[in-house]
């Protein structure tokens, strides 16, 4: 008899976009954005998947680590429980090891090379961002530029290095800290700045990057060709004629960005609370940002050129004065404000992977069935994206249902992609799981296990008193969670995309 794996997980597509301003007990990571990071510039150029990093030196440092370093990049850390004695921190990162925090799995970083690329920095004043993924305060800041001397085709040493400025605890805004930084009116050339982010706790975590830069300096050197816009700017992102009286606590602010042909090309939403009442303008267009440099290289941003410092950015407290700009003309932009309302579908991280405990049986039904909790009429759109094409009928509440004997008795790795929509507000996701052969030793993960506290994959709910290590994975509010590190206590579901419990 076919057993049916019926699956409902709650969709919150505003609830992941507030995450950074609850955390209070995250694991802090990021990268250095601006002057980049090493791995962020290699992880940007691509070729980390398949094929060479265009960068000899990103090349170089996936010979020898190969895709890890680029793919966790916002991990490069080091926990030293005396962190304020420099000693014991220079013993926890010798000489050689400071570009990956002595992390052997990321050595390639850390190679001698003089290839790699180089952000260009004037000397002076300029503002330093750090890309948080997961903020943490209190911490500080230590800012360190390879000395005149230094031989920069070797690996960093901290005889190499001369501190030349601190920063106390900086309060992260939108998922980023800023801070002005000094680079000394004497220097010019090549130089590495590299940036200690201190954790203040007990768990004495602290992030190292190498920035790469090429300082310039209006006395030594002239200045380099200014750069040009090169998206083509659109619409106003908020249009002066829309009535922002309604964008109240409660409420909901959407963008939409539209393909040549005027159609849904991606959609992002922001719920106002009493927290962010005052920031959901950036933080939306955050969101699009984000998701564009992500997906498509940047193609779409949400602000306008800033012609002295020749890059995009979004201009605070300007609500009518950022624009929707595009590398294709024909893509447009729309927002608007709606009433909030609580999507459900099945739901997993946004990741073409199948999950290890997402498992059933060859020859059961897969049930997947999106609806809203508030009962309006929900718009769904189901596409198999990979795998073995497998017979599917889609049921009267638009529920998508699976035979998967119409597949052979064998291991198939299938992902479908839900569009789901409902009065103004809608998200893509994907759901991936695996079909084993009926008969094998890996059969029986289709929900029928009796183990107690566990959800239709036969996994033990979570517990606040149980210590888990990397790997264990658990259920908690309708979903399957794998933790990264050692934790205990922190709730899967507020730990942040980059936090423990994923």
């Amino acid at each position: 008899m076919k057993k049916t794996l019926a699956l409902s997980m709650t969709l919150s597509v505003v609830a992941a976009l507030q995450t950074p301003f609850f955390i209070s007990t995250a694991r802090a990571h990021g990268w250095s954005e601006f002057p980049p990071a090493r791995q962020a510039v290699c992880y940007d150029q691509g070729g980390i998947w398949s094929g060479t990093p265009p960068n000899p030196a990103c090349a170089q440092a996936k010979a020898i680590s190969g895709s890890y370093p680029f793919v966790q990049r916002n991990e490069y850390a080091k926990n030293i429980n005396d962190y304020n004695n420099m000693q014991a921190v220079r013993s926890a990162i010798p000489d050689g090891t400071l570009c990956y925090a002595n992390d052997d799995k990321k050595a390639g970083m850390g190679a001698a090379h003089t290839g790699w690329t180089r952000t260009e920095v004037k000397a002076g004043t300029f503002e330093f961002v750090f890309n948080a993924t997961a903020p943490h305060n209190p911490s500080f800041w230590q800012f360190y530029l390879t000395k005149p001397n230094a031989d920069l085709s070797k690996k960093l040493a901290w005889g190499d290095l001369e501190l030349i400025q601190e920063v106390g605890n900086v309060p992260v805004v939108a998922g980023k800290y800023r801070m002005d930084v000094t680079i000394p009116e004497s220097r010019s050339g090549n130089a590495i700045l590299y940036t200690r982010w201190q954790r203040d706790d007990s768990a004495g975590e602290g992030f190292y990057n190498c920035s790469d830069i090429a300082i310039v300096n209006d006395n030594n050197t002239p200045d380099p060709e200014p750069k040009q816009p090169y998206l083509v700017q659109g619409n106003a992102f908020i249009p002066q004629n829309i009535s922002l009286d309604s964008a109240t606590v409660g409420k909901v602010v959407n963008y939409t960005v539209l393909n040549q042909n005027a159609e849904r090309h991606a959609s992002f939403s922001v719920a106002i609370s009493d927290s962010n009442k005052d920031d959901w303008d950036r933080l939306l267009a955050s969101e699009v940002n984000g998701w564009y440099e992500a997906n498509y290289n940047g193609d779409v941003f949400i602000g306008r050129w800033h012609d002295e410092m020749s890059h995009y950015m979004y201009f605070r407290n300007d609500l009518h004065g950022n624009y929707f700009n595009s590398r294709d003309a024909g893509f447009s932009g729309q927002f608007s404000i709606t009433d909030a309302i609580a999507l459900q579908a099945v739901i997993t991280p946004k990741v073409l992977k199948p999950l290890e405990n997402a498992s059933v049986v060859h020859g059961d039904f897969v049930v997947l069935t999106p609806s809203d909790s508030n009962g309006h009429q929900v718009d769904v759109q189901w596409q198999q994206t990979s795998g073995i094409t497998v017979q599917t009928t889609t049921g009267t509440n638009q529920q998508l249902m699976i035979d998967t004997s119409t597949l052979p008795n064998a291991r198939h790795e299938l992902t479908f992609q839900l569009a789901l929509s409902s009065n103004g507000v809608s998200d893509d996701e994907v759901y991936s799981f695996v079909v084993q052969p009926s008969g094998s030793d890996d059969s029986g993960g289709g929900g029928d296990d009796d183990n107690s506290g566990g959800n239709d994959f036969g996994v033990a709910s979570w517990s606040a008193t149980k210590a888990y290590t990397q790997g264990d994975v658990v259920s908690h509010a309708g979903k399957t969670w794998t933790a990264q590190w050692w934790t205990r206590g922190e709730e899967p579901g507020t730990t942040g995309d980059w936090g423990v419990w994923r």
